[in-house]
């Protein structure tokens, strides 16, 4: 009886083990699927999936589908349902791939018909890497694979992770001249705060080694000095605010100062509320709030603009209050409609 025993508790952790063993490969597996990509404000950041799916789930759900050579380096992004890509993704692409030459990753676009685009008017983005692999460099390629300027005139990035652990980044065009963000962010030299998630924290605008308030036009009445990010602990972004120098909220270009996210479980943002500088509504021209809504495969069906209130309005600008969204079995965008508040269909201005 005795011997029973012991052969039948051997059985059982044998068992126990087989359990456990799939879910180690499921772990150590090359391809992983997430609901979502992390936020980012800097081409530093490598692309980081949030709310992981499973094989299964990634054949009914829209997901981003990552793949890791035997090195462990992310060699493909793809946005994808049931592996067929779909061209409405956060990437500015429905893929991105990475290849690897000694200290170089190079990184491509790709539409949902796997051809090769652009992005942001470059075809290549060649970074440089350091000896832990550590991204510390990137200029921007042709498809000849000569150096070119991106939209915003920028040729080249220059990262430093600096002792207090922040990453330092400037950029340069192709006459070696510094040169700022983009048109509606008139920033030098950037610094980026992470915090012990590896999320984005703050993003600040610095001249000198010294918290630099920017006054220029496109920076409100206040100036603009640093960028405040807020994250749940599965990364999603919760909110986005804007500062001066001594803390104030300060409008961008647009007017507003902070935005404000609802994240369902799944990470998808089903409602955006815009705050000016002092932390109102936003008013007059603009959309005070945006309500979003998704499909059971995480696909956006309609975006609905409101006052606050959460009374449905036309949009200012176009007259617009929905757009709704329809899609084929296969996830792929067949249409898009806008209605105005007492749902007559908008026709799109030439």
């Amino acid at each position: 009886m005795k011997f029973h025993k012991l052969f039948l508790f051997a059985l059982i952790a044998i068992g126990m083990q087989a359990c456990v063993q799939p879910a180690k490969k499921v772990a150590d597996s090359p391809v992983k699927y997430y609901r979502a990509i992390q936020f980012s404000e800097t081409p530093w950041d490598t692309e980081k999936g949030a709310h992981e799916l499973i094989a299964k789930e990634a054949k009914t759900i829209n997901n981003y589908k990552f793949t890791y050579n035997e090195n462990k380096q992310l060699v493909s992004v793809e946005y994808n349902r049931n592996n067929v890509l779909l061209d409405y993704s956060s990437l500015n692409a429905a893929k991105v791939t990475y290849t690897y030459e000694a200290d170089k990753q190079i990184k491509r676009f790709f539409n949902e018909k796997n051809e090769p685009i652009k992005n942001g008017g470059a075809s290549i983005f060649e970074y440089t890497l350091d000896v832990s692999g550590m991204r510390v460099a990137m200029r921007f390629l042709d498809e000849n694979n000569a150096p070119v300027e991106n939209r915003n005139k920028i040729h080249n990035y220059q990262w430093t992770k600096l002792p207090d652990g922040m990453i330092k980044e400037l950029r340069f065009n192709l006459a070696g001249a510094s040169v700022i963000m983009n048109e509606f962010c008139p920033f030098y030299e950037l610094r980026f705060s992470y915090g012990n998630s590896g999320y984005v924290t703050r993003m600040a605008n610095y001249q000198a080694d010294t918290l630099y308030n920017c006054t220029a036009e496109n920076c409100g009445d206040i100036g603009v000095s640093y960028f405040k990010f807020e994250n749940n602990s599965s990364g999603d972004l919760l909110s986005f605010s804007v500062h001066n120098k001594v803390g104030q909220l300060s409008n961008l270009y647009w007017g507003w100062a902070k935005r404000v996210n609802v994240v369902d479980p799944n990470g998808y943002v089903t409602e955006t509320s815009m705050f000016d500088q002092d932390n109102e509504y936003l008013s007059g021209k603009n959309v005070p709030v945006t309500k979003t809504e998704f499909d059971a495969h995480g696909a956006v069906v309609k975006r609905i603009s409101m006052d606050k209130e959460r009374k449905i309005i036309n949009n200012p600008g176009n007259g617009v209050a929905m757009v709704a969204y329809k899609y084929d079995d296969q996830g792929k965008r067949t249409e898009t409609l806008q209605y105005d508040k007492e749902n007559v269909l908008v026709v799109p201005k030439k």
